[in-house]
């Protein structure tokens, strides 16, 4: 009976100190003036001595006054973490006013460790202390915060290796010391390459990549895309080689569509069409097994296609190259019919026009000397629009089929 009755005793007592404690709270939040801090702390001593939410609110009034007023942030801040030492951000902060009020290096250093190990994954945290770290010419302790920050968070790999690249100008040295294991930041590498157009950071990035790659894996088209941006495509054939083993480099890559057509990036077909016109693998109509590319037409737009189109890279030594092929047409219609820009360098480019509307298969071919003894030739597929007030909707079937790219034999 005397347990049932202090409970009963207790339970409102409990009640009204909550309510008391919360009273004060609120009564002390909208009553105290944070820009004044002595006078502030004094009062909390009294009213607080617990710290609560009035000793949160005042010691993050402090950021606003951090290396301003010294003396009293630190005398806030100190007496918040006697009561609450496991807040990280108010450790920082000491750590920030001891570094702008100029004290020993050593206490700005020991409160950013306490920081950081009362708090490991703080993000924010972890990115603050970075910055602090590479001002004070910490660089090893700026990586640790730095692999803290990325950790299950690629997305911010470019703002990492910005920052790195400060003291950590190698491509290697960076993915190693600063990226966190696995593929999803090798790739974030791989995009900030692309962006950046840091051929070595790519390089070193992609060999750390588990192989092969899928034919639509990001890394895989970030890495090609920038070696052809870059002049290199041996790096670019490479790595096409690996995720597609049938390739043969120098050769027309998917030249018996052999594999799908992809999304446009890489080594894959680019297949952006204005309205009026589609592209698909035909596997039913061929010249070489197993399929062909054919574009429809439906015969409702003067359209202006110029976005059919594959990069060849070529590899050194010939002084010239012939493109061939199939190609095929059904019911086209207009004078404005389709036709092949070849291209390979400023300057160098020829023009294959259809011979008719419509016929069967039939070979084509174009001979051409690149200006250098490496590069792309590109192949397009083209349709100029016409003004004439009649006959200018584009119709009907085109298709094309075993590409070969064959050096130029040298005269006798």
């Amino acid at each position: 009976m005397v347990f049932v009755a202090l409970r009963w005793l207790v339970i409102p007592l409990a009640g009204m100190a909550a309510f008391w404690i919360a009273w004060t709270e609120y009564h002390t939040l909208r009553s105290l003036g944070w820009e004044r801090f002595e006078p502030s702390l004094s009062e909390l001593q009294v009213r607080h001595p617990w710290g609560g939410l009035s000793g949160q609110a005042l010691a993050a009034a402090t950021d606003e006054v951090l290396g301003l007023e010294p003396e009293a942030a630190e005398a806030v801040l100190s007496w918040q973490l006697r009561r609450y030492p496991l807040d990280p951000l108010r450790w920082f902060g000491r750590a920030l006013n001891a570094h702008l009020a100029g004290e020993c290096p050593a206490r700005v250093l020991d409160y950013a460790q306490a920081a950081r190990v009362v708090q490991p994954g703080h993000r924010g945290l972890n990115w603050q202390v970075a910055l602090m770290m590479y001002e004070l010419e910490e660089y090893d302790r700026a990586e640790t915060a730095l692999r803290a920050w990325l950790q299950d968070h690629a997305a911010g790999t470019e703002e990492a290796l910005a920052l790195a690249f400060q003291w950590l100008p190698d491509a290697g040295a960076l993915i190693d010391r600063i990226l966190p294991e696995g593929e999803p930041h090798l790739l974030g590498a791989l995009r900030v390459a692309r962006r950046t157009a840091w051929l070595d950071l790519a390089v070193q990035a992609w060999e750390r990549l588990p192989q092969p790659r899928g034919a639509d894996d990001p890394g895989l088209l970030d890495f090609v895309d920038l070696a052809l941006a870059e002049g290199q495509p041996d790096y670019a054939m490479y790595a096409w080689w690996q995720s597609f083993p049938d390739y043969v480099p120098g050769a027309v890559p998917n030249g018996d569509f052999q594999h799908a057509l992809g999304n446009g990036r890489g080594l894959h077909w680019r297949t952006r069409l204005p309205a009026g016109a589609q592209v698909v693998r035909d596997t039913a109509e061929f010249v070489s097994a197993p399929a062909s590319l054919r574009v429809d037409f439906d015969g409702r737009e003067n359209l202006r296609m110029n976005g059919l189109s594959l990069h060849i890279p070529t590899v050194a030594g010939p002084r010239g190259w012939v493109l061939t092929g199939y190609w095929r047409a059904e019911g086209l219609t207009t004078m404005s019919l389709p036709y092949l820009w070849v291209s390979a360098g400023e300057g160098t480019h020829a023009r294959v026009d259809l011979p008719a509307a419509t016929f069967d298969w039939a070979p084509f071919a174009v001979e051409l000397e690149p200006p250098s003894e490496v590069g792309n030739i590109d192949l397009q597929v083209r349709r100029d629009p016409t003004r004439l007030d009649f006959d200018r909707f584009l119709a009907g079937r085109l298709w094309l089929d075993a590409l070969r790219l064959e050096p130029v034999a040298a005269p006798d």
